[in-house]
């Protein structure tokens, strides 16, 4: 008897007398299709083969939401046993859904899925299998059906509904491969329908309490009215073309272009068995990047590159990446600093100028390995001092126009390289030795038998570089791996054809697999000569994906497995132009012994490097700094400042201008720091101020004298005396607004004493 009324208590009956739908039954059924494009725009977008039972949850979410919100139960109560409810419909329907025999047996594989995702995720690898992914579409769809329900229901609100259904479509929409723009123009119509209705049954409600009686044709005259411009708005959407304001917007969001990959590029991660954008606009260089997105690369210039002379052109560097994920590369070195010092031998010392007409975030471009550039900037590593994953500027706008970067290049020949031996740091072993878990078995059989043979690293890396250039083909076509497959693995053994950052991605893991250290880069090739201005041009359709291989003493050396560029040139069997030997004793041609820490540091005594003082002369650890912070924090002052006026002025609306000024002077006498007491005349205030603030003596007596005539002389006050008390007023604020700051300034002393 107590467990049945404790169950009563806490799930009360629902009366069915209440169980009715907000927009009435011509409604219903544009809710419920309206509920219905999310999930029928999921199955149309073939994320994953197992999505028939989301519709299924939404009309479940519906049928919940609308019996919990019509009862009596408690909104929050009313919540979380939808939530529990929910929780349960999806994980049983996508049981059923999964994969067929007893459902015990369904069940069970559902759960090794889900426990073999949770092992990936948390060890920093790809997660290919969908069924975790499956189970977010399903939360996502009975949450949007539900919570909209359920306020429609308990609320009246038909908001709640438009706005997370909403959401969630238009992400599908941006994100899915197929064009489900029919979705969005069908979900636009209904709910703007909807909207008119439930406008229409409010408006009915409150004509029947105020007994009035409307038309006959009133209901269909708003309807038809809501109708019109539903159709307006949908005609203008698609035919009104874009606007200069759309630039500046897109201009606005790069702000935001690195964390939004950082998080694409995570949740890629998690569900990498799951397709994904096939085609990516322009060229991103970022922390995180998935194998088999397609870029969009056009003819427009990038930058134009100065080069010495006497130095090789080579590539030019933005970022690289260290963790495979079995999906894509991913970068887990985010360290900033100052200053790196690649203390490496056998390194040529160059300085290139680049202009720069399109920004990439706030990365700068270098050959190599950068040292330093001209403009404000820091290094992002890991622990290992000796080399960058990339150079960024510290001002953003700095990244587009001129700006010159000194870079050390490899100098070392074959010979060189053959003998430096394995002695690798232990950090360098740790971060760039990486395989995932997932890798398959036969890839690593592949190394092996393609450069298991070789004697040193450098002719695992030439040999291995070689044969994916003579046994594979370039394609501009990039095509994305199947659901649950590995890039690398469906290149090597079935595409055999593809874009660079399959050539590099396979490079660096049959290296890892063979013991040598090896990273993935990103960046420019070295462009078109332009004869006319001596400088190389960069396009968009220079963008490239490459190889560098870490050599101890040399540190890292380019390598380039895609057959569609030429090999980096490096003499076969001479000896270092710079007279170092090859095991990297003696001397560099400027003295300094090579395996000297400091040989490589920057020096004060190189004086003519344009950083030593700075841009527009400014010392260099000046020039550093970023003024942003202050601009903005001076933006947020000014901001406050005209909120705290119009909040002063705001206060006094509606008092006669008389009235308004004696009460701004009492509180902006407050301000400063003078209290009125409730006991004291107009009169006594005015001396009391004029003792404290010996400058406000005049116009403060002024201003009593009238206010006194005004409130008790049978005469009044004429207009002069009334305009004569406002500029005494004026006085008064001017006085006492330059002695608040100082206020201010002894309150904070006094807390820091």
């Amino acid at each position: 008897m107590r467990l049945s009324a404790t169950a009563a208590s806490l799930f009360p009956r629902p009366d069915l007398s209440r169980l009715r739908f907000r927009g009435g039954l011509i409604a219903l059924p544009v809710f419920v299709i309206l509920n219905l494009i999310y999930p029928v725009s999921l199955q149309q977008a073939d994320w994953v083969a197992t999505t028939e039972h989301l519709s299924w949850l939404a009309i479940l979410g519906i049928a919940t939401g609308t019996l919990i919100g019509n009862g009596p139960m408690p909104a929050r109560r009313g919540i979380l046993l939808g939530g529990a409810v929910g929780a349960l419909a999806v994980a049983l329907l996508t049981i059923v859904a999964d994969s067929a025999g007893p459902i015990r047996d369904r069940a069970i594989l559902v759960a090794i899925h889900v426990n073999n995702w949770l092992t990936q995720v948390i060890a920093g690898e790809a997660a290919s299998d969908p069924t975790v992914f499956v189970l977010t579409l399903g939360a996502t769809v009975w949450a949007a059906s539900f919570m909209g329900s359920f306020a429609l229901a308990r609320e009246h609100r038909i908001w709640d509904a438009l706005i997370v259904n909403g959401i969630c479509l238009v992400i599908n929409v941006s994100l899915a491969l197929t064009s489900l723009y029919a979705d969005l123009i069908v979900f636009t119509l209904c709910a703007l329908f909807l909207m008119t209705r439930v406008h229409i049954v409010a408006l009915q409600e409150r004509w029947q309490r105020q007994n009035i009686q409307p038309s006959g044709e009133m209901e269909w005259r708003v309807l038809r009215g809501g109708l019109t411009w539903t159709t307006v708005l949908v005609i203008m959407a698609l035919v009104t073309p874009k606007v200069g304001a759309s630039d500046a917007l897109g201009s606005a969001l790069t702000t935001f272009e690195a964390p939004y990959h950082a998080i694409e590029t995570e949740w890629q991660r998690f569900f990498a068995g799951v397709s994904g954008p096939s085609r990516l606009r322009g060229v991103s260089f970022s922390d995180s990047i998935r194998l088999g997105q397609a870029p969009n690369l056009g003819d427009r210039v990038v930058m134009t590159v100065e080069v010495p002379n006497e130095v090789r052109p080579t590539f030019w560097r933005a970022i690289t990446q260290d963790f495979y994920t079995g999906a894509g590369w991913k970068t887990t070195e985010a360290e900033r600093v100052d200053r790196v010092v690649p203390a490496y031998s056998a390194r040529e010392k160059v300085e290139i100028l680049f202009d720069v007409e399109v920004s990439h975030a706030n990365l700068l471009f270098a050959a190599n390995e950068p040292t330093r550039a001209n403009i404000p900037h820091q290094f992002t590593t890991g622990e290992d001092r000796n080399f960058s994953r990339s150079m960024i500027a510290v001002n953003r706008h700095q990244t587009v126009g001129q700006y010159v970067v000194t870079s050390y290049v490899s100098t070392a020949d074959k010979a060189t390289l053959r003998k430096a031996g394995t002695s690798y740091p232990a950090y360098v072993k740790q971060k760039y030795l990486q395989i995932p878990s997932t890798l398959p078995q036969r890839v690593r059989d592949k190394a092996r038998q393609v450069a298991g043979n070789a004697q040193n690293p450098y002719d695992k890396a030439e040999t291995i570089e070689t044969w994916l250039r003579q046994t594979y083909r370039y394609s501009t076509v990039v095509k994305t791996p199947p659901a649950g497959r590995d890039p690398i693995d469906y290149f090597l053994f079935d595409l055999k054809e593809d874009f660079c950052e399959y050539f590099a991605s396979a490079m660096i893991m049959m290296l890892r697999e063979l013991g040598v250290p090896a990273r993935y880069v990103q960046g420019y090739t070295t462009g078109t000569f332009d004869p006319e201005t001596g400088r190389y041009v960069v396009r968009e359709q220079n963008a490239h994906a490459w190889v560098e291989v870490f050599f101890p003493q040399y540190g890292w050396v380019e390598f380039e497995p895609t057959p569609s560029e030429t090999v980096f040139f490096r003499e076969d069997d001479i000896a270092l132009g710079n007279g170092e030997s090859p095991s990297g004793s003696g001397e560099d041609g400027d003295g300094r012994a090579v395996n000297d820490p400091d040989r490589d540091l920057i020096r004060d005594d190189e004086g003519a490097f344009p950083e030593d003082t700075g841009i527009f002369g400014v010392p260099g650890d000046l020039a550093r700094l970023d003024p942003r912070p202050a601009i903005v924090a001076l933006i947020l002052v000014l901001i406050g400042m005209v909120a705290a006026f119009i909040r002063f002025q705001w206060r006094f609306r509606g008092l006669p201008p008389l009235e308004a000024a004696w009460g701004k002077t009492r509180l902006l006498g407050s301000y400063a720091g003078h209290l009125p007491a409730p006991s004291q005349t107009a009169y006594e205030y005015a001396d009391s101020l004029a003792r404290s603030f010996p400058g406000t003596a005049e116009p403060a007596r002024t201003l009593a004298h009238v206010r006194v005539l005004d409130r008790y002389s049978p005469a009044g006050t004429t207009d002069d005396q009334r305009e004569e008390a406002v500029t005494a007023w004026h006085r008064i604020a001017r006085t006492l607004v330059a002695l608040i700051p100082q206020r201010v300034l002894s309150a904070i002393t006094r807390v820091f004493r």
